[in-house]
């Protein structure tokens, strides 16, 4: 059973038709790659993150936790900004003792039209702020072009790409293309993963995350944890 389901898994990831990994960032240049700190990969996020208008189960860490055979703690919230998200930072990530944090946020700034500088500002300081536990940070690229809203250039693009550059992040860019701005993928409100959306964008995630786990440091928790449930 489980020799099928790492078949299928790696399936998935060859047959998605959009390549995460050719603008991804290189492992060895990643701040705390070897750290091997922490004790946890933890998601924070917003609406996406959390799981708006399908299961918990369906939601993208959800997803990403069954196909990588890690636990990943949900931190997303709904309708949070950059500066809601670095407000609770220390409640709901920082004292979870993270080693990696997944970080999704930025598509409320856009939908609010909160100043670039702004945004930018917040995600360097929830950045550097997680780093300063010697924990790993992926920066998800999220694709905020959504022209039935009258937004048809994501604005944002190159912001979450000059902090993953200047702070070491590790970045996975596009994770979202094709998604919110298709119909298969997306809920009705058009701003939200269906089901379907979110098993792709955990795909994708997870298509992004295989080189960094590959030249990272595990903390001995997750080593544990991999070794019991071989």
């Amino acid at each position: 059973m489980k020799h099928r389901r790492w078949y299928w898994f790696f399936s998935m990831l060859f047959a998605s038709f959009f390549a995460v990994t050719s603008c991804a960032s290189q492992p060895e240049t990643v701040k705390n790659l070897k750290a091997g700190a922490g004790t946890q990969i933890i998601a924070l996020g917003d609406s996406i993150t959390a799981g708006y208008g399908v299961a918990q189960t369906e939601a993208y860490p959800s997803v990403l936790s069954r196909q990588l055979g890690i636990p990943i703690v949900n931190r997303g919230v709904s309708g949070d900004t950059t500066a809601m998200a670095l407000s609770r930072l220390q409640k709901d990530v920082i004292s979870a003792q993270p080693w990696i944090v997944i970080v999704g946020i930025g598509g409320n700034d856009f939908l609010g039209r909160i100043p670039k500088t702004e945004t930018e500002q917040n995600l360097r300081q929830i950045v550097t702020t997680i780093q300063q536990q010697k924990a790993i940070v992926v920066l998800l690229g999220m694709n905020l072009s959504l022209p039935e809203l009258g937004l048809a250039r994501d604005e944002y693009n190159e912001l979450v790409q000059r902090v993953a550059k200047d702070t070491q992040a590790y970045l996975i860019p596009d994770v979202l293309k094709g998604i919110i701005d298709n119909p298969q993928y997306r809920q009705d409100d058009i701003i939200h993963p269906n089901a379907a959306g979110q098993k792709l964008l955990a795909v994708r995630v997870a298509q992004g995350l295989q080189p960094l786990l590959a030249d990272a440091t595990f903390p001995n928790a997750l080593l544990q944890y991999r070794k019991s449930n071989e």
